[in-house]
This record gives C-alpha cells, sequence and structure tokens, in this order.
C-alpha cells in the first residue's frame, strides 16, 4: 500500500515539474491539502484528509481544459483518483445561443445542485450527495442558456452502483453502509448509456431546477434506472441562504435471490449565514429504500472562518441516525463524528 501511495505522490510531482518547465507561461498549476483532526466517540486521529493537483488553461476565447488528480494518503488501494480531465469549448460565437460543451471527465452538471465546494457548504459530502451527485461522469455535457432559462444535458456512461461507508471517513469500524450509492464508470468497454438533463432558472437571488436521469441497465445486472428530482437555492445579499433538493430514483438491485427494481428516495435541506470571511451551516438529509432498505439520516452543523483567501479553518460535526427494526438486523450505530479542519491552497 505504501509502494502504491508512494507512486502516486512522485507521478503527480513529476507531472507538475514536467508541465511547469514546458509551458509554465500559459498552464496554470494550483492546489490545496485538507488536514483534519477526525473524533469519534471512542477513537480519535490526525491525518491528511487529501491533497490535489490541477493544471488548467484558457487556450483562447473558446477553448479551455482542466485536470485534476486527488490523492487520499490513507487508502492505500485507492491513493489516486482522477478527479477531471475535460475539455471546454464555447460555442456561443458559433450558434445563436449562448451554447457550451464539456468533453471528458468531471462533475455532472446535468443533475441537482452539483456539490463543488462554492455550492456543498459543507467540508464532507453530505448523505444525499453521496447517493446521487457526488460522482464524476464521463461523456459530454452542453449547456444552453436563454435569458434567465438553463438547459444542461449530458450524454454520459450509466452510473456504477456501490455502498459508501456513513459518514466515509470513518476511523475504523464506527459506521453504517449507505446501499445504493451512484459512482463514477470510466470503463471504456461499457456497452450502455445514460442520459442526465436540469432545465432551470436563475437571476440574482434564486437558482432552481427540474432534474432526469435515465439509464438502462443490462437485462439480470444491477444499477440506475432513473431518478427524477428538483433543487433549489436562495442567496440573500444580507448573507442568508437555503437550498433543498429531493430525487425519487429506480434501481436495479439484487434482492431475494435475483435482480428487481427498487424504489427509493432522498431529500435534504440546508440553511446557512455567510459574513465577511466567516459562515455558519446546518444540514438535514434522508435516504429511504420503500422499507427493503435500512433507512438513515444525517444532520451536518459547519462553521468556516476564511483567515485568508487560501487559508480556511472549519469546525465540522455530523450526527447519524439509522431506523431500527430488530427482526430485519437494522441497529443503530454510533457513527456520530466531528473534526477540525484545516484548508491550506496554492
Amino acid at each position: 500500500m505504501n509502494k502504491r501511495v508512494l507512486v502516486s505522490s512522485l507521478l503527480v510531482i513529476l507531472m507538475s515539474l514536467g508541465i511547469a518547465s514546458t509551458v509554465c507561461a500559459q498552464v496554470q498549476t494550483h492546489g490545496f491539502v485538507l488536514f483534519r483532526s477526525i473524533a469519534t466517540h471512542d477513537e480519535y486521529s490526525n491525518r491528511i484528509e487529501r491533497y490535489g493537483i490541477k493544471f488548467s488553461e484558457k487556450m483562447n476565447d473558446e477553448f479551455d481544459w482542466v485536470t485534476e488528480i486527488y490523492i487520499h494518503p490513507q487508502f492505500g488501494w485507492g491513493a489516486g483518483y482522477m478527479e477531471s480531465a475535460y475539455l471546454n469549448w464555447d460555442l456561443s460565437k458559433r450558434v445563436p445561443w449562448n451554447f457550451k460543451i464539456r468533453l471528458g471527465k468531471g462533475r455532472n452538471y446535468a443533475y441537482g445542485q452539483t456539490p463543488d465546494y462554492s455550492r456543498r457548504r459543507t467540508s464532507d459530502y453530505s448523505l444525499y450527495s453521496e447517493s446521487f451527485t457526488q460522482q464524476r461522469v464521463l461523456g459530454v455535457q452542453t449547456f444552453s442558456q436563454f435569458g434567465k432559462v438553463q438547459l444542461a444535458v449530458a450524454v454520459i456512461n450509466p452510473y456504477n452502483q456501490a455502498s459508501r461507508t456513513l459518514p466515509d471517513f470513518a476511523l475504523s469500524t464506527s459506521n453504517l453502509n449507505i446501499p445504493i450509492c451512484d459512482r463514477d464508470n470510466d470503463n471504456s468497454l461499457v456497452s450502455r448509456l445514460a442520459v442526465s438533463g436540469r432545465l432551470g432558472y436563475a437571476n440574482d437571488i434564486l437558482n432552481v431546477g427540474a432534474d432526469l436521469y435515465v439509464g438502462s441497465p443490462k437485462d439480470g445486472t444491477t444499477g440506475a434506472k432513473t431518478r427524477a428530482g428538483i433543487d433549489a437555492e436562495a442567496k440573500l445579499k444580507n448573507g442568508l441562504l437555503a437550498q433543498v433538493q429531493y430525487t425519487m430514483a429506480t434501481t436495479a438491485v439484487f434482492m431475494g435471490g435475483k435482480v428487481d427494481d427498487l424504489d427509493h428516495m432522498g431529500a435534504e435541506a440546508l440553511v446557512g449565514y455567510e459574513v465577511g470571511k466567516a459562515g455558519l451551516y446546518a444540514r438535514y438529509g434522508m435516504v429511504s429504500y420503500d422499507d427493503k432498505m435500512q433507512a438513515l439520516n444525517s444532520t451536518m452543523v459547519s462553521a468556516v472562518y476564511k483567515i485568508t483567501p487560501r487559508i480556511h479553518f472549519r469546525l465540522e460535526g455530523l450526527i447519524n441516525g439509522e431506523d431500527t427494526d430488530a427482526a430485519k438486523g437494522w441497529n443503530e450505530c454510533d457513527n456520530n463524528v466531528l473534526f477540525f479542519e484545516t484548508l491550506f491552497a496554492w
């Protein structure tokens, strides 16, 4: 495991040196580090949660590109992660409306309130995001704007399915599995495509949208079939903000010795206040699975102080809850977490 971490780190360093030496006048290089002190009910640890290195270039008025690599030192089996690798093409001067295309891998901006750092507000991903919007997608995304109306349509590899732990950075055994989570699919051999879309309206205060994802797993295989949702975010000039998201989903899963469709849902709401260098946020989210899998909920509270634009201090807590049913083996788990985080970027 240590060898993989070392190789991943050396690869990123060599890439940085190579690119910087040859095209340093055009390519921008940035990075960040997340250091956390984490406490659970009976454990404590300090660790580097992740660090990333990002290269980007604006080639001209039409083209720009981004690549970004994440390193997770605590995961020897998955230390290196290709977070983004895409080309943006602005076609607004070639067609009679504001139209852009993204080719490659990156976050899905064609479903929901995409949980990048500016929109997530909390450092850790929410329960809802881990279930439906955390994954990166590989394919073609298109973005059209008609005044205040937005239309995003993506043709992508269908989502992979896998569970995640709640919380996803638990120190050892203090976690539960989120049973259905949409995951990255970088497999070039996939023989299916999926379509994702968001129709939205945005002004200086409000950003609302209706979302749809449609996929078609092979017969007898598991995978995401449909997701339909709504999302909204409001930001006032006095610093108050609110965000809500809701998704109804159908996924082919393995149950009762066979593959069958499962209807499930998720929702979350966030409120916050931002003033100057400080921000305070509270979020509640839940997922349920038609009483066939254990329903989960999570409350997040986060306070951040941006002492400089590139140094942020944050205190964040997660209070996680679970439906219980002794007959089904559904038990409570003491998986609440508190952490103090330092982010520094360059």
